[in-house]
């Protein structure tokens, strides 16, 4: 079981736009390469990454922001 804090992200107009927050099991997700811009603003390498990161919603692609990882 993974334990964390929830973390959320605000947009500009301060509205909270992520709230992350681990997932009670552990997720196995594949190694395919298929980037995702979280709604954290982090890129992960596919979808089920960033579903096991906690992350409740993601588009397709890498993230424009500098500090992506």
């Amino acid at each position: 079981m993974l334990m964390g804090c929830a973390a959320t992200r605000e947009d500009e107009a301060g509205a909270a736009a992520c709230t992350v927050v681990p997932p009670e099991e552990d997720i196995i997700c594949t190694m395919q390469y298929d980037p995702v811009c979280g709604c954290d603003g982090r890129t992960y390498g596919n979808a089920c990454t960033a579903r096991a990161s906690g992350v409740p919603s993601a588009t397709p692609g890498a993230c424009d922001d500098p500090g992506k990882r």
